[in-house]
């Protein structure tokens, strides 16, 4: 059975052209968003699998719930051209750290599993990103200093309103933080993709709700969803929160971690 990789993606296209290359298969199918923002998109090449670049591209914002939305429109493009064994969701500077035909045993041995890296329970993790409301987010990270500036002190002042008045949201159900690249099945792709709406309404004032929504929305729905914890899926390096960013000539000695996959890479 042939396998969906939807790969999100806003530049390294150096990077993305070398993922597509080392998944390229008879049994690989990839499905791939640019943010909105690529005026020029770049041309990537397949020789064995089939390629589908979405046309409909969100404007995805860090840290807010367009991160979601991008994930789902994902889902829902791979869904309509499936099944497929499983819908692997990756970024752009991912690498895999196994051959392809190593990575479809490993996912065959799984059929009926939801592949995640749970991270554990931090409730002051969870606190912040998901039982507060975060707004502006939308120049969190623009590139005018003066409206990241602006929105950044503002989305601070609003949080420190509500830490004071004891202000939260979505305390009726657990949540679980996962990392948002994983791989689902046909079942779960279907129901998070049905359950759309719900979905983007309820996270929608979530901070880094992405990395909580898949796993969560599945556990909460009272199907039967089956869901294997590999903690060696994925390899990240953290520095102060944020992801450190690999040359890719450390690609052969990061195969040592015995993990699946690493990110974040640059060419």
């Amino acid at each position: 059975m042939r396998h969906a990789w939807l790969i999100i993606t806003h530049n390294e296209f150096e990077v993305l052209q070398r993922l597509v290359s080392m998944l390229d298969h008879e049994r690989s199918d990839f499905f791939i968003h640019f943010d909105a923002k690529v005026k020029t998109l770049p041309k990537i090449t397949v020789e064995k699998g089939r390629l589908f670049v979405l046309e409909n591209r969100v404007d995805v914002r860090w840290g807010s719930v367009s991160q979601i939305e991008t994930e789902l429109v994902l889902l829902e493009a791979a869904l309509a051209r499936g099944p497929y064994s499983h819908y692997h969701i990756l970024s752009g500077t991912h690498m895999p750290l196994r051959d392809v035909t190593e990575l479809f045993s490993f996912y065959d041995a799984h059929p009926q599993e939801e592949i995640v890296r749970h991270w554990g329970v931090d409730e002051s993790n969870l606190d912040f990103k998901i039982h507060r409301y975060h707004f502006p987010l939308r120049s969190y990270k623009s590139a005018s200093r003066f409206h990241r500036v602006l929105c950044q002190r503002s989305w601070q002042g609003v949080l420190k309103v509500q830490k004071m008045l004891g202000i939260r949201h979505l305390m009726d159900q657990d949540f679980y933080k996962t990392d948002n690249w994983m791989s689902l099945t046909e079942s779960a792709c279907r129901y998070l993709v049905d359950h759309r709406t719900d979905i983007l309404k309820k996270y929608r004032w979530t901070f880094c709700g992405d990395e909580y929504f898949a796993v969560s929305e599945m556990l909460h729905s009272g199907e039967p969803f089956q869901l294997y914890d590999c903690q060696n899926l994925l390899y990240v390096e953290f520095h102060n929160d944020t992801p450190r960013t690999f040359p890719l000539s450390d690609w052969e000695s990061l195969k040592g971690t015995g993990c699946y996959w690493a990110r974040k890479f640059k060419a």
